[in-house]
């Protein structure tokens, strides 16, 4: 079996599902044998941690889970790069593929000490890390900040491959100094098995549903504004599904407007069963100082689920839809015409919905799989260990 090292500096699952979900659907294959090395892991779904090993280098050391808080945990990753440097190498991989360019010291060292090919996933937030200018920091956040921009360059450069989330995130991983040559877009995928149409009907009313941080970069404010401007020519429930800064902003708007629900954190069956119900799903992500959604993963889980999606044009969000046949795109900022759109689909007559949601279903099982994508990157492992023979 080929072996696979993959890496993070830390792992948190849920929610970080996407790190460790192509090995969950390759490993059954028995082409590829996977460890997980990371240097502070708290890992509570134990589908996950029964199926694939995961190394947590703070393990045995004052460092351990449940000796001290995450945000601890996570200010000692310094102290633990050589640890987890050697026990990548110990175990003698084939490749080393990290996710996301910070934080990926011992798995750069890893792999240029074992002459291992390293294959870099990045995300969104490492991308923007070279892109910060210093002057935005102050005096004391300056070195921290120019040290984790020479970590990014260093994985760029050292990289065989780079894999990017969406076309956006491509085109801004060059813009940060990876070399084009070595980037090709890598669309994450979903698991269209666990997301997939329940509801036999539509909810009455209409059910509009929001899945992410409560925060101002995921768009919760004009969401919501939207919301209640349509509230009464157009009846429906805001269902609003996560946690975050603007969490007690959003239960003042649900006390004040009796169709708004805030849910909070949902685990990953919560997440599906209100997705499930929903009659559209909206993400209007939006800029939030430097940084954009890189893709927006869970309105692929929703059209997976047969609801359509709408999403603001910033960043990858648009590329996780058809604009006009499974969901609708709207121009970033724009709250009469997000509120415009959110009422054309609960407007929709049940047959041209339904039809709606058969085309977001069949393009997520089409194109945004993660059947689809674990393939493709299995691909990408065997050109790799390939050319370093």
């Amino acid at each position: 079996m080929t072996r696979i090292a993959l890496t993070k500096g830390s792992l948190r699952i849920p929610p970080t599902y996407f790190a460790i979900q192509h090995a969950l659907e390759l490993a059954p294959e028995s082409e590829f044998e996977f460890e997980f090395f990371t240097m502070a892991a708290q890992v509570t779904d134990p589908e996950v941690s029964q199926s694939i090993r995961i190394n947590d280098a703070s393990s045995r050391t004052m460092f351990a889970d449940g000796r001290r808080s995450w945000h601890q945990r996570e200010r000692a990753l310094p102290l633990l790069f050589g640890r987890m440097q050697r026990e990548i190498r110990d175990w003698s991989p084939e490749l080393v593929h990290q996710h996301f360019a910070n934080w990926s010291q011992p798995a750069v060292a890893a792999a240029r000490t074992s002459r291992t090919p390293l294959l870099l996933t990045v995300h969104g937030a490492d991308v923007y890390v070279p892109l910060t200018p210093l002057s935005e920091r102050n005096l004391l956040g300056r070195p921290t900040l120019r040290w984790h921009q020479r970590t990014v360059q260093r994985a760029f450069d050292a990289s065989s491959r780079i894999l990017a989330v969406s076309e956006y995130l491509a085109g801004m991983a060059v813009e940060a100094g990876a070399d084009a040559s070595r980037i090709v877009v890598h669309y994450q995928g979903v698991d269209t098995d666990l997301y997939r149409p329940e509801a036999s009907a539509r909810t009455a009313p209409p059910r509009v549903v929001f899945v992410g941080a409560l925060s101002q970069a995921k768009g919760v404010r004009d969401l919501i504004a939207a919301s209640v401007s349509i509230a009464r020519t157009a009846p429906h429930e805001l269902v609003l599904v996560g946690d975050g800064p603007l969490r007690a902003e959003a239960e003042e708007a649900a006390a004040a407007h009796g169709h708004i629900e805030v849910r909070g954190q949902l685990d990953r069956a919560g997440v599906r069963d209100a997705i499930s119900a929903a009659t559209v799903f909206v993400l209007p992500t939006q800029r939030f100082g430097r940084w954009r959604e890189a893709a927006g993963l869970v309105s692929l889980e929703a059209q997976a689920s047969g609801v359509p999606a709408i999403v603001y044009d910033s960043g990858g969000a648009a590329e996780m839809l058809q604009d006009g046949s499974t969901g609708l795109v709207v121009r970033e900022g724009d709250i009469p015409g997000l509120a415009d759109a959110i009422r054309s689909v609960l407007e929709l007559p049940e047959s041209e919905w339904r039809r709606m949601s058969a085309r977001a279903r069949e393009f997520v099982v089409g194109e945004r799989s993660l059947r689809a994508s674990a393939r493709q990157l299995a691909d990408h492992y065997r050109d790799l260990i390939g050319g370093r023979a």
